[in-house]
């Protein structure tokens, strides 16, 4: 449960913004402090800025840091390269992995407990192939190895 003191400073950071509808910094204010994104605040915002909560809704489901950050979703973020060195492990990857996990269209797990994604790169492309989990890059991974990282059989 939020405290009075937050939701004070919550309205008076969104006070002191000139663009009182930027949902991003005021999300990003909120996970600073909270560590989290609970839908009473979203609901919050939503009267304070006078964005409509789907809005709100939208703007986490599309930025993959505020996604994990509301309560009840545990999504694990898992990327795949697909650039030009990690390209043909990393679709093969890819394939293998949303079969296992039965992606659907948004690349969300049959569990809803993993989002699967495609990047271009890494960076690292002289230690491909590369994946990240929740932000954190493992690189010369093999399929053995995403699965023991994933917990899939």
């Amino acid at each position: 449960m939020e405290t009075k003191e937050f939701y004070n400073e919550l309205e008076e950071y969104i006070n002191s913004l000139k663009d009182k509808k930027d949902d991003v910094k005021i999300l990003n204010f909120v996970i600073e402090k909270l560590d989290s994104i609970p839908v009473e605040v979203q609901k919050f915002i939503a009267e304070k800025t006078g964005l409509m909560e789907i809005s709100i809704e939208n703007t986490i489901n599309f930025y993959p840091k505020f996604r994990n950050k509301v309560e009840g979703k545990k999504v694990k973020e898992v990327a795949i390269c697909v650039g030009m060195t990690c390209g043909s492990w990393g679709k093969g990857y890819y394939d293998e992995l949303a079969k296992i996990l039965e992606i659907d269209e948004n690349g969300i797990s049959k569990d809803g407990k993993i989002q699967l994604t495609t990047k271009r790169c890494f960076g690292r492309c002289a230690k491909g192939p590369n994946m990240s989990i929740d932000g954190t890059i493992y690189s010369m991974v093999t399929m053995d190895e995403i699965k023991r990282r994933l917990n899939l059989k």
